[in-house]
């Protein structure tokens, strides 16, 4: 992408997480020049089927699904993907033509950057994200980007959390230290040090909405995905005695870099913390309070036991679904102390937009040929340039 610097760069970066709701999608401008400045122009937020969902759900879980289902998914969730961009240009008015490329995080249906144990023997570390870009590429026309974190994990490192490049571009501060939040499924933490200064890092820190989506679930018969706007826990009230055993999870007790997600905060984590609940005969709006109140509690020791404390943020920014939450972000605001809390959307960035936009900046890096992991936040033996490239239509005039 050798004219890359001459000129400014309309972009689309699609994201789904942990909790497999749908896609994010977002259009974005990247400015020309050393600042990389971004402005994101458009979003939309495209959700699965129930039944796509919980096909993905499945294939993510325990044991897992047929290589036959995989393949199947892998092209559905790519025309998921494609659906979700094609929807935005058609939302914003923007022309197929007019965006020069797609960043496509994909669905995670495997990560296992430790490796393991199958039934066959010993499993290499690797990394799984399913939502084919020959489909992206084909029903959209443009030059896709995706499988970002396989290259991070071949090097060495664990393959998450990506962001951190992107979030200090979108996040930083020329003189002071920085924060950056994300509520998804797992929340993670990016610490910003002032440009030009070392010390760009980030971790997971435990769940966000992953659990207390599925409690919400539970809880409603399957009629609630989520606490909306966090109600249930608001009218709830914290149990000091669950909140400190959940507390003692060994997740929380390892150093980073580290990462998490389904396999220790998913549907066996739950089932465990209900018998916790039960135990003490816990009302269902108090169980959402304790849950929510978890996940607020380990983003706060993550950031008192892990970030720095001679440069410690001026401002923590937080994004993603979390946000919606009242009784997260007040749990948070008051755990984090004297440095204020504030949502991305009041930075210029729509708070469930960030990771998607980030996947932008991802894939611009790409075709760059810049190195975007941090091997401070992923463990990596080196930065790496990420990402795979499909070509589309425009792939030769990039060129």
């Amino acid at each position: 992408m050798n004219n890359s610097s001459a000129r400014d760069h309309i972009a689309i970066g699609l994201m789904s997480g942990t909790s497999a709701d749908g896609v994010d999608a977002a259009l974005v401008r990247i400015a020309s020049g050393p600042s990389h400045e971004i402005e994101v122009l458009a979003f939309e937020s495209v959700p699965y089927s129930d039944e796509l969902r919980r096909r993905v759900l499945g294939a993510g879980g325990e044991p897992g699904a047929l290589t036959g289902e995989i393949c199947s998914l892998h092209r559905e969730i790519g025309d998921a993907f494609a659906g979700a961009a094609i929807a935005l240009m058609e939302s914003s008015g923007v022309a197929p033509n007019k965006v020069d490329f797609i960043g496509s995080h994909g669905q995670t249906v495997r990560h296992l950057p430790g490796g393991g144990e199958g039934p066959g023997g010993r499993l290499l570390p690797s990394t799984l994200q399913i939502g084919d870009p020959a489909v992206i590429a084909e029903r959209t026309g443009s030059t896709i980007v995706s499988d970002f974190r396989a290259r991070d994990v071949a090097a060495g490192g664990m393959g998450a959390p990506l962001t951190p490049w992107a979030h200090q571009i979108l996040f930083g501060r020329a003189d002071k230290s920085t924060a950056f939040i994300n509520l998804g499924g797992i929340s993670n933490i990016t610490y910003i040090p002032p440009a030009n200064e070392k010390g760009l890092t980030g971790f997971d820190a435990g769940p966000a909405n992953m659990a207390i989506d599925a409690l919400a679930w539970k809880l409603s018969g399957g009629k609630e995905r989520f606490d909306r706007g966090g109600e249930s826990a608001v009218r709830g009230r914290v149990n000091e005695e669950a909140l400190a055993s959940l507390m003692n999870h060994p997740y929380l007790k390892l150093p980073p870099p580290k990462s998490t997600g389904r396999e220790a905060f998913g549907e066996t984590f739950l089932n465990e913390t209900l018998v916790l609940f039960g135990g003490l005969g816990m009302a269902p709006e108090d169980q959402m309070a304790t849950l929510t109140a978890f996940s607020a509690e380990c983003i706060v020791r993550a950031v008192r036991e892990h970030f720095p404390p001679d440069s410690p943020p001026v401002e923590f920014i937080a994004g993603g679904g979390g946000v919606n939450n009242r009784s997260m972000m007040d749990r948070l605001a008051k755990g984090l102390g004297s440095a204020p809390l504030v949502t991305s959307a009041e930075r210029g960035i729509y708070s469930t937009a960030v990771e998607a936009a980030a996947f932008a900046l991802l894939g611009w890096a790409t075709l760059r040929g810049v190195p975007a992991n941090v091997p401070a936040a992923t463990g990596a033996e080196r930065a790496v340039i990420l990402g795979n490239i499909t070509p589309g239509k425009n792939y030769l005039s990039m060129l």
